[in-house]
């Protein structure tokens, strides 16, 4: 993993647009032979610069180190290839995200390999932070080609609320039955059973709450 002093300002960049997110910036870039993105956290006028300076700066280096733990245990993720005070430039993939796909159209052992991906995260204490299927990017020609991205809100923990609040996401944002089945029992094949006997308590609780209990 290279260490960079700023932002990338200059270089040859690709055509391609320009992502905006809520944290960040996705600009396409060449880094050296590779086919790359420059993820840049954009600074919050709502916090003093200082502030605001620091917090980006933490951010990114913790999202770099989680997805080099990532590859480590076993979740395909981009690879880092250098890393600023506030940016990250990272391998681009190929692919689309789940989400931008027609549910009917991923198979089974697409989400079960999504839950199994989370279940290592977890056996690696990450915490995703964000784990939905528009962080899941999938090239479509069979169900080993799937990789996690964006781990902008991760971080790391040993609680089983965070890991079960991790799952609950996810279930939430799967709409299909079978979706979800396949994720869940994807995760308990890698995963600890405790982790989805908390998920549950946890959205117990969110059903009385939204009831106004």
């Amino acid at each position: 993993m290279k260490k960079r002093e700023n932002e990338l300002e200059g270089g040859a960049r690709p055509p391609g647009s320009v992502l905006e997110g809520a944290e960040a910036v996705l600009r396409p870039v060449s880094f050296g032979p590779f086919s790359a993105l420059d993820k840049i956290r954009q600074a919050k006028s709502y916090r003093p610069a200082a502030l605001d300076a620091k917090i980006r700066s933490t951010r990114t280096r913790v999202e770099a180190r989680l997805l080099v733990r990532a590859k480590e245990a076993g979740v395909p993720a981009p690879p880092v290839l250098a890393v600023g005070q506030r940016d990250i430039v990272i391998g681009k993939l190929g692919g689309r995200t789940l989400n931008k796909i027609e549910g009917g159209k991923i198979p089974a052992p697409v989400w079960k390999l999504a839950g199994k991906y989370l279940a290592k995260l977890h056996g690696a204490g990450i915490v995703h932070g964000d784990y939905t299927p528009a962080n899941l990017m999938w090239n479509g020609k069979n169900g080993e080609n799937l990789a996690v991205i964006d781990f902008g809100l991760g971080s790391t923990s040993h609680d089983a609320e965070d890991f079960a609040v991790d799952v609950l996401t996810m279930k939430k944002a799967l709409k299909g039955e079978k979706a979800q089945a396949a994720f869940l029992a994807g995760y308990k094949s890698e995963g600890n059973a405790r982790v989805l006997k908390h998920m549950e308590q946890v959205e117990k609780r969110a059903r009385y709450q939204d009831r106004g209990g």
